[in-house]
């Protein structure tokens, strides 16, 4: 992340990806939240579903503060992100494609329909996701962006 804000480079992701992140960290303060009270891990393990039951989970404060703070680390530590907001176009259908065709699953059949209509390359640690995009978009790890981009501007 930082050579693509030291280097100016264009760097987007798709709105779902703060959706993920949002569920990531009400989980994490859910458990932490459990642990607080005492509760071994094998039993937080036995609770995590009640996280989206009334009264169960996380508190309105809670929410608001996991937001908030999500919200203003991405604009501090990354204000170059760009988020897609894939409302154009036949976006649902490619997503429902990939989801029923390959083996990526709903998450990544969103973002990967996203990024496409938005990008020339995506840059991802996720072995399987990669190999998958790579026949819809050029997809390569973090390392390979060099000759990725070089790749791409011969054209």
């Amino acid at each position: 992340m930082a050579r693509i804000s030291d280097e100016g480079w264009s760097c987007v992701t798709s709105r779902f990806t703060v959706l993920e992140m949002l569920d990531f960290e009400q989980e994490e303060e859910y458990v932490s939240m459990l642990r607080d009270q005492g509760l071994l891990l094998s039993q937080v393990r036995g609770l995590l579903g009640d996280r989206s039951q009334v009264g169960k989970g996380l508190h309105k404060r809670q929410f608001d503060s996991i937001y908030d703070q999500l919200h203003d680390g991405l604009k501090t530590r990354y204000p170059f992100l760009q988020f897609v907001h894939p409302l154009r176009g036949d976006f649902w259908d490619k997503a429902e494609e990939f989801c029923a065709g390959t083996s990526i699953g709903a998450a990544n059949a969103i973002h990967l329909a996203a990024l496409i209509m938005e990008c020339d390359i995506v840059v991802t640690r996720d072995n399987d996701f990669r190999q998958i995009a790579d026949d819809y978009i050029v997809a390569i790890l973090p390392e390979a962006i060099e000759s990725a981009l070089a790749r791409l501007n011969s054209y």
